[in-house]
């Protein structure tokens, strides 16, 4: 694994994403930030990183997988309501301003272990079930 402070974006370069935001993040803690907005198969380079700055579904189950700390950024109600009601919340830290006093770089090591085995067991099946659960409600 790499020193203590990098950090990687997987995503697209729009403001909608929160690159700005993930780039003041990376700037306040210090942290060589290397941003991947068209690498094909870019998840296969979250091992080499300490921690991931994603907010999308699969790019978060593939950061949880490789056990990589996560810091996932909102900038709407919706996307606030999608991150911190996933079963995925507790194992990841979800933010809108970079320069909350509460966010840190300690995570729990028992929950990142728990994050990559959940996301391990994660399957297009389950995720298919999961999607019609809540359109049929």
């Amino acid at each position: 694994m790499a020193p203590f402070n990098t950090a990687i974006y997987i995503g697209r370069d729009h403001p909608d994403t929160g690159l700005s935001e993930y780039r003041q993040l990376a700037q306040r803690f210090k942290l060589k930030l290397d941003i991947h907005t068209h690498t094909p198969n870019a998840a296969k380079l979250l091992p080499k990183y300490n921690f991931a700055f994603v907010s999308r579904y699969l790019t978060i189950l593939e950061a949880l997988s490789a056990g990589i700390p996560i810091f996932a950024h909102y900038n709407n109600q919706i996307k606030y309501d999608y991150l911190n009601l996933s079963q995925f919340f507790k194992f990841i830290k979800v933010f809108q301003n970079p320069f909350d006093p509460s966010l840190n770089l300690q995570f729990d090591k028992k929950l990142i272990i728990q994050g990559q085995v959940w996301a391990k067991s994660q399957t297009w099946q389950k995720l298919a079930e999961l999607y019609e659960k809540c359109w049929n409600k």
